[in-house]
């Protein structure tokens, strides 16, 4: 309540402020309507209908805002929120040698445009998966600074505390399913969570080098192990999962050039991630999370005895913890995103992006013993990637394309965007069209077709293509 409180004071101080603050603000308000295509029902997923950012200038000082009013329609049982979305606060000291900011911001690294290995520092919402730039991001309380020697550039950022990615997975209208949804109660908070990097650019004529390393935690969370719980008598066990965030190191190179109509970038990103537990006792957990099924067992067993027996037992003594499994989830991989920009005639712009995981070396697998069958526990299998490029949650051999047009003026554009998985064949393709009615007012109409190879197992696809929808956008500029 303070933190909103603050939020709110902040975005009235130019009503109160003259003389020497200068103010600035901008935003677009949006309506928008997304439909399936199967059905022609509509995709409840939140959408940003206003957003307002303002700038208050003072000498050297900016303080830089920005918020969104976000509405999110839910069905019958659910009612629709309206929220808002504080995204940015911070502070920022401008200096001949050196920038300094403080607050919560939005922070981007590397040289590709979208999906770069590199760009950890801010998590992202994956509601807004399929938007662009900032728009999928999440602010994030850290502190960063940009030293300047003539045109090298070094950039510092310490983040206090771990922030995750939104993934909203328990949502039936979101596109991407996972087989695991984990509980709240199931993920183990991280100890000393702060993070840091460093990210130094050089320009060497017509190249741009990147050098950059991040230590932080996965944004994903991964198994680390469980408690295996048992009844008195070790007829029934059970195993109550532990998860928690990987701590991982990021090493980065990127590069860009401009070469006459072509600009090309490409970053590498390489990943060392693990655990970070010393010993397995950090993943005890209390009695109450891994015992139901124990005592769910031993309730149906007493009334299966008459009334009078003396063999009844008192079932919330009955779970013995049986021993606490730690999984070595440790793995070595990197990601490197390949993209050419090419502009062969005025007011056409075409990029293509090629996108890919190599997964290098993971932890030993171990196994789980329950009491109708032993589970395998193989890091490989179980591996999700918690930091790089989002789209590998999707895919992690993809190739993108996206092709723009402009006609009469600049007053329409025609885009297409595809995502191709050259592993499972699997596809997203968008087609649309952007009106601009006048200097600003611009209506969209987009049609969505996902394709999936239903015939290849376990293919992420499949999952999504009820998710192809007709879309359209009606947003002002201010």
């Amino acid at each position: 309540m303070i933190k909103n409180k603050l939020y709110i004071f902040i975005l009235l101080l130019p009503i109160t402020l003259n003389g020497e603050i200068n103010y600035s603000h901008s935003g677009y308000g949006i309506a928008t309507t997304v439909n399936r295509l199967s059905d022609g029902s509509i995709i409840k997923l939140p959408y940003r209908m206003l957003t307002y950012e303002t700038i208050l200038n003072y000498n050297n000082f900016n303080l830089i805002t920005s918020s969104a009013l976000e509405f999110h329609l839910k069905n019958q049982i659910k009612k629709s929120k309206l929220n808002i979305d504080f995204r940015e606060i911070y502070l920022e000291w401008l200096t001949p040698l050196a920038d300094f900011t403080l607050g919560k911001q939005i922070i981007s690294w590397g040289a590709v445009s979208e999906n770069n290995p590199t760009d950890n520092i801010s998590p992202y919402n994956y509601y807004y998966l399929f938007s662009i730039g900032k728009e999928r991001k999440q602010g994030i309380l850290s502190f960063s600074s940009n030293i300047y020697l003539n045109d090298i550039r070094l950039n510092t950022i310490f983040i206090p505390k771990h922030s995750p990615n939104l993934l909203p997975l328990n949502d039936p209208e979101f596109a991407i399913s996972s087989p695991i949804i984990p509980k709240e109660e199931q993920i183990m908070d991280l100890k000393d969570s702060y993070e840091y990097g460093f990210s130094l650019n050089i320009p060497i004529n017509y190249i741009d080098l990147t050098f950059s390393y991040f230590s932080g935690y996965d944004k994903i969370v991964s198994l680390f192990g469980a408690n295996v719980w048992s009844n008195q008598a070790f007829t029934t066990i059970t195993a109550d999962t532990v998860l928690s965030y990987r701590k991982t190191d990021v090493w980065g190179l990127g590069y860009s050039a401009l070469i006459g109509d072509f600009a090309f970038k490409t970053d590498l990103g390489l990943f060392n991630t693990y655990d970070n537990i010393k010993n397995k006792n950090e993943l005890k957990r209390p009695y109450d999370f891994g015992t139901q099924l124990i005592i769910d067992d031993c309730l149906e067993k007493n009334a299966e005895l008459p009334a009078w027996s003396t063999e009844k037992k008192d079932c919330n003594n009955e779970p013995v913890l049986k021993e606490i499994l730690k999984l070595d989830n440790s793995a070595n991989y990197y990601q490197y995103n390949f993209e050419i920009e090419f502009s062969p005639i005025s007011d056409l712009r075409i990029i293509t992006q090629y996108l890919k995981q190599e997964n290098i070396s993971f932890g030993k697998a171990d196994s789980l013993t329950l009491s109708t069958e032993t589970v395998l526990l193989d890091p490989e299998e179980l591996f999700i990637s918690g930091l790089g490029a989002p789209n590998t949650f999707i895919s992690t051999n993809s190739l993108t394309v996206l092709i723009q047009k402009q006609f009469s003026d600049k007053n329409i554009e025609l885009r297409y965007t595809g995502l191709f998985d050259l592993d499972s064949h699997g596809a997203l393709n968008e087609l649309g069209i952007e009106y601009k009615i006048n200097s600003s007012t611009n209506l969209l109409i987009a049609l969505n077709k996902i394709i999936a190879d239903n015939d290849i197992d376990m293919n992420p696809f499949s999952s999504m293509e009820n998710f192809s929808h007709f879309r359209m956008e009606l947003k002002y500029y201010y």
